[in-house]
């Protein structure tokens, strides 16, 4: 039997991220070693022909993942939300969030992710119930990392969709975070997401047409230590069973 690999792109334009560089695309897979080149080479035709632009600075990591390694996860639920405004969807996803989410920290980060002037690579963590962001590095925040899905698609879905619900699912899976807010940065999708209490609320028009600007941010609502959050989030290798 062939190993897995664990393969990742990230693309910039203007040199690489630490040297300030324009995020354009960040995409991985977990996949067979006879899957690899053609996957390197659908990621690189991603970080190329982005609707962001063109990268300029591909970074391309292969990792071998050992069978001893991975963690297996459920999907979460999925749920449809239908809106017709920028406004009344952010006003639904606050609602949804305040299940598990102090008020203030809500209102927190909707305020974080409407003043970015650019995209973080990584996610930004605020406390639950404070909404004081406890990430170090301000301009990368938590990058989610090391996952992919196993076994038969539940449903027909987008890329977009398909690696927001993996995402979605391990971040679920940590113990510590109890929500997620995210809408995307590609400019021609709008559509962004919930993620709390085990579903993953789908819900379009979470930004307006053609704006560049997107981030996620994931709540913290334990007696955890940081450093552990993080290190399960970027490291540990989760598969998500359809």
């Amino acid at each position: 039997m062939m190993g897995l690999y664990s393969i990742r792109m990230r693309g910039a334009e203007g040199g690489p991220h630490e040297e300030g560089g324009r995020h354009i695309s960040g995409a991985e897979r977990i996949v067979e070693e006879s899957d690899l080149e053609s996957i390197a080479a659908s990621l690189i035709h991603r970080a190329l022909q982005h609707s962001k632009g063109k990268s300029d600075f591909i970074n391309i990591c292969i990792d071998a993942v050992h069978d001893e390694d991975i963690m297996y996860v459920d999907c979460i639920a999925i749920e449809e939300h239908k809106s017709e405004s920028v406004q009344e969807s952010h006003e639904l996803a606050k609602d949804l969030l305040q299940s598990v989410v102090n008020y203030k920290a809500v209102e927190q980060a909707f305020t974080e992710l409407g003043q970015l002037s650019g995209n973080m690579r990584g996610a930004i963590l605020l406390d639950a119930n404070t909404g004081v962001r406890l990430d170090q590095d301000h301009m990368r925040g938590v990058r989610v990392s090391h996952m992919d899905a196993c076994g038969t698609e539940i449903r027909p879905m987008n890329v977009h969709m398909r690696e927001a619900l993996v995402l979605a699912t391990k971040v679920q899976s940590c113990s510590g975070i109890v929500g997620e807010l995210c809408w995307s940065d590609d400019p021609d999708y709008t559509v962004g997401y919930v993620a709390c209490n085990g579903v993953y609320h789908r819900i379009p028009n979470m930004k307006d047409m053609g704006t560049p600007i997107g981030g996620r941010v994931f709540f913290v609502d334990i007696n955890r230590p940081i450093r552990e959050i993080v290190d399960y989030l970027e490291n540990t290798t989760v598969l998500v069973r359809w």
